[in-house]
């Protein structure tokens, strides 16, 4: 269990740069290898080899790599063979920090010197080696002309190394694509080449797309090899080659698909097609909006005409490729067009395959408003029947492959028509009494993404899901996935409403059976759809069931979470406990506060799940005291004299002068707490988007609150109505119950707003009144916890090396008060196991802020007043395969101790900048050289003058 609950918290650790602990660590490894390099044994020289990738990726600075990788080039210059294998797997394993060598001359110079060894093996392994790093020599003229030699060497081995070096070099030299073209050529019409070394050369061809010209060259060339050499294996490499050399050069991709089509219906080897099938694919998904109506059309004709399923099957994935992206709407699409044949004709064909992937192509024409026959109807009826076919087959791979693929347009379906939904969630939810427990997990998986968008439309199917979660229990069948999808599906249907009894008993039985993993999902899923009575029940009994105390400390806060949201749901209908029930709510909350903070560990320091919750307690203490403040003005109204006193001065705005000094005081804690919110939104880089829309909804809560006082007070002190400074939501008028969703909750405030402002009947202690009650209805309305509370399904991490370091005891750097101070950022991006699921770092965001924390109180220091005293400097810098490095040149002309902060921030592809962090600090002493060194001597001469008077 310890280990299990380990990955699901949260996983984003503040690297605060790197310590002086942390460099001697590297140093050591790095000495430790070093050892192992010079050793007289093979064994070990050979070990310490092979653990430099993994030192290099734990500390991926260019003084270190550079260090590292020249040990390496002695090594390769004196060792033997085998050592030198092993030095190429590690540069081959290390492609992404190879730019980061310093001195690449001094590298290159080592490791080339032993192309003029007499042994073809060494030589061999060379070019293998200047071929792993093309990427930083790409244009050496003498690894060029090391690298034709070698391709005319008798020896074999010589010449495929010699091969792969010329496919590296040729992808990143210009240069050298262009002078090894004819040469390559050359080679492949010879006779005396053989078959295989030819299937080696062609490929080489496809990196030809550096200019024009030499694209076109090259093209030209290999339709020469067609006619030549037409063997099948040489005519695949061949087409293939065309194709990739088109996708990486477009500038002949229509002409490349064509050339492909006619190739397609001209050729009769069974082989070739399925390898232009393949290429066609590729070419349309690198550039769709180029492909035409008449490619389509032929296409069309050969799926059609062919008697292969698996040409069939192919052809349909190709259209596919092209219709799932812009070319839907570009591409004119007419009632007679071969396509509507074509999906019309297969979409219940006997081949299940070829069945699905025809309803994908119709799905996606389906979805598109440019086709000239209403083809939804159509989809959802084969949709409908491929389910039911798919689901009666036992399982296997493919049929399993199949129905997910359907399941998918189902879904797609639904979201671009919501009013799809209700048939689906039918033909869905009736096949899962029927089906094995691993197509009703897929099933259940495609009812959750429908409920996800639509949870109304999972309520008429709550029966089936509840017998089938009553069968496996009751069956003592072993709770897996697919009971704790079904709960899911349970909680997604109430919509934040409470769940009757027995199936309250129902989920939590279950959840009792499963074991403490499945069971922790359940609590989980429990709190992201509101249903806390029911995730208290669930995770209070793993409380005692974990290993460690961090994971206790952690269960104990979502127990109190669970408890401080149930005590909002007993606020009777009349509101009359509503300051009792949120007092006792936010007992709970602070005790779930600390239980996280308790929780916490370097490794998962739980910041985000504390500013969570500490921005729910202050969001309901911000509720609780405008009810107080609007309770305040209803029993102790303004005296009578307050209106006599306002008509004789005139000013209105004074006869509500206490409870318009008190509402003020709650709309700037709105303010101060959206600004909190706002904070921890930029500081969620990682969160998925349903989890930023979570906190935006708080903030949209305090924002529309905030706007309604404002306008309030705008009537009281004008007369007139205004609507604030925000834009509120609109709709809604209905009562607010208990359980009803926050969005339904702002919607109203909204609306009776907009009311009470325009009826001008309306006196003083309705318009309070309205506040008061929008606040309870914030408080009643039912809040969900974020899945980014919980999982952290995509992690991104920025790691600083800030240069000069303090020393072991955390001295002050010194620096003369005349000279500025030269601080250099290095840094990587670390990424977890899937890197840019919701977002891509696109840059980094380096700031540098000084500041006076003490002046020097020696006698002769400045001491001016105007004296710039702070500092803020700034970059942004793109990361080079995730490394970056940014410098600053720091003034510090006042004497004392200064405070230098170094704050990282990540940077997306919009522009938008995420304040992520990590920060690190740095104690600055600056001091004046002359008066260090009038100190000094007056300091001698008292000594001098103390001397004497002894003597």
């Amino acid at each position: 269990m310890a280990a299990s609950i380990a990955g699901v918290r949260n996983v984003n650790p503040s690297l605060d740069g790197v310590s002086a602990e942390q460099e001697q660590d590297a140093n050591s490894a790095l000495t430790e290898l070093d050892k192992g390099l010079r050793s007289n044994r093979i064994g070990l020289q050979c070990e310490a080899v092979v653990k430099y990738p993994r030192l290099f990726e734990k500390y991926p600075f260019p003084i270190l790599i550079n260090s590292a990788l020249l040990k390496l080039a002695d090594v390769f210059r004196e060792g033997n063979n085998f050592i030198r294998l092993c030095i190429l797997k590690v540069t081959q394993q290390s492609g992404k920090h190879l730019d980061k060598i310093l001195n690449v001359d001094e590298f290159v110079r080592r490791i080339f010197s032993v192309i003029h060894s007499n042994d073809p093996v060494a030589r061999a392994i060379t070019l293998r080696t200047l071929g792993s790093i093309a990427g930083i020599i790409s244009e050496r003229k003498n690894v060029h002309h090391s690298i034709k030699q070698s391709l005319d060497s008798h020896d074999m081995v010589e010449v495929e190394a010699a091969m792969f070096a010329a496919d590296r070099f040729a992808k990143e030299s210009k240069t050298f694509a262009a002078s090894i073209c004819g040469k390559i050529a050359d080679m492949i019409c010879s006779i005396a080449t053989p078959v295989n070394m030819k299937l080696k050369l062609i490929p080489i061809m496809q990196h030809m797309h550096h200019d024009v010209t030499t694209a076109a060259k090259t093209r030209e060339i290999c339709l020469t090899l067609l006619e030549s050499f037409p063997a099948e294996n040489l005519v695949v490499v061949t087409l293939h080659t065309m194709s990739q050399l088109a996708a990486l050069s477009l500038y002949d991709l229509q002409e490349q698909v064509q050339f492909l089509l006619t190739f397609l219906n001209q050729d009769p080897r069974h082989g070739v097609k399925v390898i232009v099938l393949q290429d066609l694919r590729l070419l349309a998904k690198k550039g769709p909006h180029l492909w035409t109506s008449g490619f389509i059309e032929t296409l069309c004709q050969f799926v059609l005409a062919t008697p292969s399923v698996k040409l069939k099957v192919g052809g349909v994935s190709v259209l596919t490729t092209v219709f799932n992206s812009v070319a839907v709407q570009l591409l004119p699409l007419t009632s007679d067009s071969k396509l509507l044949d074509l999906c019309q004709q297969y979409c219940y064909h006997d081949n299940l395959i070829l069945a699905s992937r025809t309803v994908q192509l119709l799905t996606q024409l389906a979805k598109s408003k440019r086709c000239p026959i209403d083809l939804l109807g159509e989809a959802v009826g084969c949709l409908q029947t491929h389910l039911i076919l798919l689901t009666g087959g036992g399982g296997e791979s493919e049929q399993h492959t199949e129905l997910k693929l359907c399941l998918r347009c189902a879904v797609e379906l639904c979201q671009t028509s919501p009013t799809l939904c209700g048939g689906f969630v039918d033909t869905i939810a009736g096949l899962l009494p029927s089906v094995s427990d691993s197509e009703a997990e897929v099933l259940c998986e495609a009812l959750a993404a429908i409920g996800s968008s639509n949870s109304h439309s999972l309520q008429l199917v709550v029966p089936v899901i509840i017998s089938c979660l009553e069968s496996s229990v009751e069956n003592s069948q072993q709770i897996t996935q697919l009971q704790v999808y079904m709960c899911t599906l349970l909680f997604q249907a109430a919509g934040g409403e409470g769940i009757p009894n027995e199936i309250h008993e129902l989920i939590v039985t279950c959840a009792g059976l499963a074991n403490q993993w499945l069971a922790y999902k359940m609590s989980r899923q429990a709190l992201r759809y509101s249903q806390y009575e029911i995730g208290g029940d669930i995770i209070k009994p793993l409380t005692v069931k974990v290993a460690s105390e961090h994971f206790y400390h952690w269960l104990m806060g979502i127990a109190h979470i669970c408890s401080a949201e149930m005590k909002l749901r007993h606020v009777v209908t009349d509101n009359s406990n509503v300051l009792q029930c949120v007092s006792d709510s936010l007992e709970f909350y602070q005790k779930a506060l600390v239980s996280l903070k308790a929780g916490s560990s370097p490794t998962h320091p739980l910041k985000f799940q504390s500013d969570y919750v500490n921005l729910r307690i202050t969001l309901l203490q911000a509720h609780r005291q405008l009810i107080l403040s609007c309770n305040t003005f209803r029993s102790a109204p303004p005296p009578a004299i307050a209106t006599a006193l306002a008509s004789t001065n005139g000013q209105e705005g004074t006869r509500w002068s206490q409870i318009v000094q008190q509402l003020e005081g709650s709309m700037e804690q709105y303010e101060e707490l959206s600004k909190k919110i706002s904070n921890v939104y930029w500081s969620a880089f990682d969160a998925d988007k349903a989890s930023l829309s979570n906190i935006d909804i708080l903030q949209q809560s305090c924002d529309s609150v905030k706007a309604a006082i404002m306008s309030i007070i705008s009537t009281m002190q004008l007369g007139g109505g205004s609507f604030g400074d925000r834009q509120l939501w609109t709709g809604g008028g209905e009562t607010i119950e208990t359980g009803v969703s926050i969005e339904t909750a702002l919607q109203n405030v909204s609306s009776g707003l907009n009311k009470v402002l325009q009826d001008t009947t309306n006196d003083m202690t309705s318009r309070i009144t309205f506040l008061s009650d929008s606040a309870k209805a914030l408080i009643k309305s039912s809040h969900s916890f974020p899945r980014f509370f919980f999982q952290t399904l995509q992690s991104t991490v920025l790691k600083l090396a800030v240069s000069p370091q303090q020393n072991a005891n955390m001295e002050p750097i010194s620096i003369r008060c005349d000279t500025h101070l030269a601080i250099k950022v290095e840094g990587i991006v670390q990424h977890g196991e899937r890197p840019c699921l919701f977002r891509t770092a696109h840059s980094v965001s380096i700031s540098a802020t000084s500041a006076l924390q003490s002046r020097s109180t020696q006698p002769g220091a400045n001491t001016k007043g105007n004296e710039i005293t702070s500092n803020f400097l700034t970059q942004t810098v793109e990361p080079h395969n995730d490394y970056f490095s940014v410098n600053f040149l720091l003034p510090f002309p006042v004497l004392g101790i200064h405070t230098v902060t170094i704050d990282a921030s990540i940077v997306d592809v919009t522009g938008a900048i995420w304040q992520t962090g990590p920060k690190a600090t740095l104690t600055i002493k600056s001091y004046d050289e002359v008066l260090q060194r009038q100190q000094q001597q007056a300091r001698y001469q008292a000594r001098s003058g103390t001397s004497s008077s002894l003597k």
